[in-house]
């Protein structure tokens, strides 16, 4: 981290390891992600890496009408692309964050590099972090590069070799 809080950039607090969810996923199957593994803010990639959307507990909430478990079967694309979703880059002040977190009324912005390619996200929490004076520490053996993981399902090898999978 810089010196001080104010010369910080959106590269020296933001997260890096971030799930992220395919385009075409479905809304039941990042729902369930994000609650096994505790996340609140899931970017939605497209093939190439580019950042769709983000989804959270409110966003998801919002597109559930009440229907049966069929309409949480929709893909995340129809859910994220509902809103304009902020970005900044890494090297973007982390003031510019907050007031693109302000703007769009959110707890987060996406973190794009050059070619709009998510690398990772800020958060309200990064930013409390921040001003706090701590920052996420690597864990021994962790890559400063970003990462990020993207979860596909993967049905047992009976249905992949041809056999009906179960409805």
């Amino acid at each position: 981290m810089t010196s001080s809080f104010e010369e910080s950039l959106v590269g020296d607090v933001m997260s890096t390891e971030v799930l992220t969810v395919a385009a075409e996923e479905t809304t039941l199957m990042a729902w369930e992600l994000m609650r096994q593994g505790g996340y609140h803010h899931v970017p939605v990639v497209s093939t190439d890496g580019h950042c769709i959307g983000v989804l959270d507990a409110e966003t998801m909430a919002a597109a559930w009408d009440g229907g049966g478990p069929d309409r949480m079967r929709m893909p995340v694309s129809t859910v994220v692309g509902r809103r304009l979703m902020p970005h900044v880059g890494v090297s973007d002040s982390i003031a510019a964050a907050a007031r693109a977190m302000l703007a769009a009324q959110l707890d987060f912005v996406a973190v794009t590099d050059g070619e709009d390619r998510l690398v990772g996200l800020i958060t309200a929490r990064d930013l409390v972090a921040a001003v706090a004076g701590r920052r996420h520490r690597p864990t021994p053996g962790h890559l400063e590069r970003p990462t990020l993981y993207r979860i596909e399902p993967v049905l047992p090898n009976r249905y992949a070799e041809g056999g009906a999978a179960p409805r």
